[in-house]
């Protein structure tokens, strides 16, 4: 999906045009790409689609690898083989800005580099340590060096 802009600034009507661009190793095509519910970005990369049923019907949500990976700690490729897969949003434990705000919280935001420098494998390790009411905060950017799993050099007395 692309939208145009016109001689005079004006927001002109959506075209259905396939915007296709390739960076790094991930192919992002507004038309035939998939959509992750994490990064909401529409890619050609592998998704992880959730197998569980609601009210009859598949749940339609679908993460892209990178997400699924950085967010949850998980591998796509090895949840698709999982028969009874179920995502984290169907798991009560989505960590994006929607379900976040939608449980009440604050969204977590960019926390994928804070959650690895703290020496967690994830997002979602580092919230259940921390507890997803303060995740969001400056105070987690200022309490890094207090991670229970950083190793810490005894203090001298």
């Amino acid at each position: 999906m692309m939208i145009d802009v016109d001689n005079d600034g004006q927001q002109a009507k959506r075209t259905n045009r396939s915007e296709i661009k390739v960076v790094g190793n991930r192919i992002y095509d507004s038309v035939n790409g998939k959509t992750c519910h994490q990064c909401r970005q529409k890619t050609m990369d592998f998704v992880a689609s959730c197998k569980n049923q609601k009210l009859d019907k598949p749940c339609t949500i679908k993460f892209c690898h990178k997400c699924l990976m950085n967010r949850y700690g998980e591998k796509a490729d090895t949840v698709d083989l999982v028969n009874d897969w179920k995502c984290p949003k169907c798991r009560g434990i989505c960590n994006c800005s929607f379900c976040m705000k939608k449980r009440g919280y604050k969204p977590t935001g960019q926390l994928v580099r804070t959650a690895k420098a703290s020496g967690f494998s994830s997002v979602s390790e580092f919230m259940d340590v921390r507890g997803p009411d303060n995740s969001g905060s400056d105070k987690i950017l200022n309490d890094v060096a207090a991670s229970p799993r950083k190793a810490f050099a005894p203090h001298e007395v």
